[in-house]
């Protein structure tokens, strides 16, 4: 019963990262050259990230369909966001790109939002055996 506890809660919030990544990636693609301006780059940047988004959005998908998700998935996607938060950390704390205050702030909740999966994923990974 316990287990089938721990499944459904990383269902969630594996769902919920999947959509948070979709989302963003129709976004970065709707919102393209006004998003690169506002962060200093170029579309194909944004359409670069929104690929991304997309494919990790159907690998998440992909495996919340199945009848298992298994503990080393999950500890991929812990990887994969907290690597996310990391690349954002170095972003905002290196002089290049210069992004403006707005950006950086972007940037941030972004990088927050990306660490609250990471953190509820470890947290189900932790409790898988």
């Amino acid at each position: 019963m316990n287990i089938q506890t721990n499944q459904s809660n990383l269902r969630h919030i594996l769902n919920a990262n999947a959509m948070f990544s979709a989302t963003s990636g129709i976004f970065f693609i709707i919102t393209a050259k006004p998003l690169a301006e506002f962060l200093g780059t170029t579309p194909i940047v944004m359409y670069m990230l929104a690929i991304v988004m997309f494919g990790y959005a159907a690998l998440i998908a992909y495996n919340t369909s199945r009848p298992v998700i298994s503990r080393d998935f999950t500890l991929f996607t812990v990887i994969a966001d907290s690597a996310w938060v990391l690349l954002s950390i170095l972003l905002l704390i290196t002089p290049w790109p210069n992004f403006s205050s707005e950006a950086k702030w972007a940037i941030g909740i972004t990088a927050i939002c990306v660490d609250i999966f990471a953190t509820l994923q470890f947290l189900e990974w932790r409790k898988m055996r």
